[in-house]
């Protein structure tokens, strides 16, 4: 299996100045020596990025973390905050590259490209000029594309927009698309796009969708200036449109491609304000279609309910749960971000916690088709996991780091150790990151979890508002 993925592993790469020869301008001296390392493990366990740079002061380079926006095959987008916001595409291969994309406009500009790291897509750019040559290949080519909102209009009018990597000046080009006009448009009652995660259906044309997972989604070929004629848009299954959410889909939602169907998985909260046992019940169920045929109907492939799960001890690590009665159980813990596993669909990660405040997380491993948790995990990404931020992505970029090493001499890979043990943060305590002991605290097996109530008939941005 692939490995489930926030961020990665394998070799560093170094970026260094532009040649000014090649009419590119160089990049700031505070990124001109950029170090990413990816650090893979095998799923549940989380996988991660390092990011480093000796020529910047590690209380600016630090001040948030590296993020990754889209991974596509050996592709990467990556984002860096350092005196301004950076964004690069790393290339893994025998000899890995490291590319800042040049952005044009001021960040503070509000119509500067990429400004949502999930609005992004990587595609490469196969070199021509070589019979065979695969989508994958070393040339190094490729194009960046973001679909973003026109704010000079009202709602529906976007900018698609493109960056090539091997264009001489550099520059972005955008061709206006206008929701209404695509084939099958969307009702005007959820013009509202807001895209927060980007597939591509088809690498070949190439066919990508924008999709925003409380509504529908946006399907381009980003390549093609006859848009929008060539241009569609896809609604969600019924059961899933909300017309009130916008943003944060991703602690309840998710969508990918597994096995040539486009598949997508929600997670279903449900809160008792009269239990007293402070626990929740959930649900997950599945919807897909084929990749091929994306005029089919939505299929529901699974939904299963938390007590229809089993839990016992040839679950792994089921130590790791709190119990309940004298039993492991899930349902004292709280429960976001369902991730499909691109191998299998009736497999999914969900992300859980005792108690909001706990700096990291289990991952739990749900079989959908036998009604069983496979196995419990801490979600070791060294990286603190502020209440439900976004977490972690699904990717299977480590078959490259295997297949570059096949080419140099030596590995790419080192072994590293993952850690098994679950932080808890205690209620009412402030934990000095000077020890890093203090990071390690065994798991507290109570049953309190300070479980809030969601009342559905609220419109709420908040990203612990689970559905």
């Amino acid at each position: 299996m692939r490995p489930i993925t926030r961020l990665f592993h394998g070799s560093s790469s170094t970026f260094a100045p532009t040649s000014p020869t090649d009419g590119t301008p160089p990049p700031p001296p505070s990124i001109s020596a950029t170090a990413i390392t990816f650090c893979i493990a095998p799923p549940p366990l989380v996988s991660y990025i390092c990011a480093w740079s000796p020529t910047t002061d590690p209380a600016e380079f630090f001040a948030k973390e590296p993020a990754v926006g889209f991974v596509n095959a050996n592709l990467v987008f990556l984002r860096v905050h350092s005196d301004q916001i950076y964004d690069f595409v790393y290339q893994a291969s025998s000899s890995p590259s490291l590319k800042l994309i040049h952005n044009p406009y001021s960040p503070y500009n509000p119509y500067h490209y990429l400004r949502r790291i999930d609005n992004v897509v990587v595609l490469p750019v196969p070199d021509r000029h070589h019979a065979g040559a695969a989508a994958d290949d070393d040339s190094g080519r490729f194009c960046v594309s973001a679909l973003d909102r026109d704010r000079r209009f009202d709602l529906g009018h976007f900018k698609l927009c493109l960056y090539d990597d091997n264009s001489i000046d550099h520059k972005w080009s955008n061709t206006i698309l206008l929701l209404d006009q695509l084939r099958n448009p969307p009702d005007k009652d959820t013009v509202l796009h807001l895209t927060e995660k980007v597939l591509i259906l088809d690498d070949e044309q190439p066919l990508v969708a924008f999709v925003d997972l409380w509504r529908g989604m946006v399907i381009c070929n980003v390549l093609d200036n006859s848009t929008p004629g060539g241009s569609s848009y896809m609604p969600l299954p019924p059961e899933l449109i909300d017309k009130r959410r916008t943003y944060n889909s991703c602690v309840c939602r998710n969508i990918a491609i597994v096995n040539g169907r486009l598949t997508v998985v929600r997670l279903g909260i449900y809160l008792d304000p009269d239990d007293d046992d402070d626990f929740c019940a959930w649900d997950l169920s599945t919807w897909s279609k084929p990749v091929t045929c994306l005029d089919n109907e939505w299929r529901e492939d699974f939904m299963i309910e938390s007590s229809d799960v089993s839990v016992d001890d040839t679950t792994q690590n089921v130590c790791l749960l709190p119990k309940l009665d004298g039993c492991p159980t899930t349902e004292t813990l709280q429960l976001a971000h369902p991730t499909l596993s691109l191998m299998d669909a009736h497999i999914v990660y969900i992300m859980g916690k005792v108690d909001i405040s706990d700096e990291k997380a289990l991952v739990l491993t749900v079989d959908m088709a036998n009604k069983r948790l496979q196995e419990v995990s801490v979600c070791d990404g060294e990286r603190i996991v502020n209440d439900f931020d976004y977490a972690y992505t699904q990717s299977t970029i480590s078959q490259y780091f295997t297949e570059a090493a096949a080419g140099v001499k030596g590995s790419l890979k080192r072994p590293l150790k993952f850690h098994m043990q679950y932080p808890h943060k205690r209620l009412g305590e402030t934990i000095s990151r000077s020890d890093p002991m203090d990071l390690h605290e065994p798991l507290q097996l109570d049953a309190g979890s300070d479980m809030g109530t969601k009342d559905e008939t609220e419109d709420s941005n908040n990203p612990m508002d689970l559905e």
